[in-house]
Parts: structure tokens; sequence; C-alpha cells
């Protein structure tokens, strides 16, 4: 998610907003960990996909005091899905 870009006023902004990015992305990929996809069914793919996007959107609740990092979520989702559906793809060859 290294082409994700967002302006901040400060320093101590980009640092929060890192440490927040870091931490939502580790907290995402921790309850992705005991998900199982069938990659060979659609249904199961989306499946994956739509757990992704409601883990992020509650694991966002813990950061209610950064703005930026919510303006990020619809960004992150499309990242995860584009990875969720790489993945699927990559295990059905």
């Amino acid at each position: 998610m290294d082409d994700i870009h967002i302006s901040v006023p400060s320093t101590e902004a980009a640092s929060t907003l890192r440490e927040n990015f870091e931490e939502l992305l580790a907290r995402v990929n921790g309850d992705l960990i005991g998900f199982t996809m069938n990659p060979n069914d659609p249904i199961s793919v989306e499946a994956a996909v739509a757990f992704c996007e409601q883990r992020i959107d509650y694991h966002l609740t813990e950061f209610t005091d950064n703005a930026a990092l919510h303006s990020l979520a619809k960004d992150v989702k499309q990242r995860f899905r584009q990875s969720i559906e790489a993945q699927a793809q990559q295990a059905r060859r």
C-alpha cells in the first residue's frame, strides 16, 4: 500500500497517520489470518472482501481522532480487494 498518498499539515501529523495506518493494517491482517476462502468460488472470494471491509470499518472506530486515516478508508478497502482477488486468481493456477 505504498502508493497511497495524502497531505497532512505537519510532520507530527504524518507520524501519527503512519503509525495509525500501520496499526490498522496489522489489525485487519490479523483478523484475516483465520478467514478461509475458496478461491474457486466467486461468492467465497466476495465474502472475504466483505469481511475485510467490515473489519476495516470496525477498526477505524479506534482512530476517531484521525480524520486523515478515515479519508483513506476507500483506498485501503480497494487495495485489500485487489489483494484478495489476486490471491484467489493465483491459487486457481
